[in-house]
């Protein structure tokens, strides 16, 4: 069965080509469709070619990215946070608490311990800790600590909120991206059968696409559509 199914993939659907490329060999093909002034078969085809390139939107192609800008964020809100858990273990907790029981609660928790969680594990037990400088700030001689952490956890919890944004904008371009793009490949498809049914000759098929566009990956291509097979 290989063979069989290899017949039957959708080359256009795996083109190594960029976005603005594919649109644009679209366009060629759907230009010299009309101007080829083809059998009135053609123009069901020819009426999804245009259909399926006016709804695939070349601005896209950033959705394969990344997201870079609130992942930068995430870190720098870590950071300040773990400087932060560090210093108050450092300069109040250990002073004052090291001789006490609940002083154990605080090496939970401290920046060695926090530094080696996940995103989520961090939040979750960075609420801990911040559940500990409420009750003790008082015997920490640092009457604002509970206000202050607070502050810079909000910093950590608002960039990971922007990035979780950040990956569901992105997830649903990728959906974006993949139908958009497996309906102009459908569509391409069909045109090249019905191409193949009406002419005899292989050149006679392939005048109509304009594989000069096709050009080899950059880091700033998106990659095609996985999924092959369009019927």
């Amino acid at each position: 069965m290989p063979a069989y199914q290899i017949y039957f993939d959708n080359f256009f659907a795996t083109l190594p080509i960029s976005r603005v490329n594919f649109k644009a060999l679209g366009t060629a093909v759907c230009t010299a469709l009309r101007e080829a002034e083809l059998p009135s078969v053609f123009a069901p085809h020819l009426t999804e070619l245009a259909a399926a390139l006016d709804a695939f939107d070349v601005n896209l192609t950033e959705a394969g990215g990344a997201t870079a800008g609130s992942t930068e964020a995430f870190r720098a809100a870590r950071k300040d946070w773990l400087a932060f858990v560090d210093d108050t273990m450092k300069d109040y907790v250990t002073p004052r608490l090291r001789k006490l029981p609940v002083y154990a609660d605080f090496r939970q928790y401290q920046k060695s311990h926090l530094a080696r969680l996940d995103q989520a594990s961090l939040l979750q037990q960075s609420k801990n800790l911040l559940a500990l400088y409420e009750t003790h700030h008082a015997a920490l001689h640092y009457p604002a600590l509970p206000a202050d952490a607070r502050a810079v956890y909000q910093q950590l919890t608002q960039a990971d909120n922007a990035r979780t944004i950040a990956e569901a904008v992105i997830d649903a371009a990728r959906v974006s991206i993949s139908g958009d793009w497996l309906r102009l490949a459908r569509a391409l498809r069909r045109v090249k059968a019905q191409l193949e049914l009406h002419f005899d000759e292989p050149a006679a098929v392939y005048r109509f696409f304009d594989f000069g566009k096709v050009r080899k990956y950059s880091r700033k291509a998106p990659a095609p559509v996985a999924s092959a097979s369009a019927a």
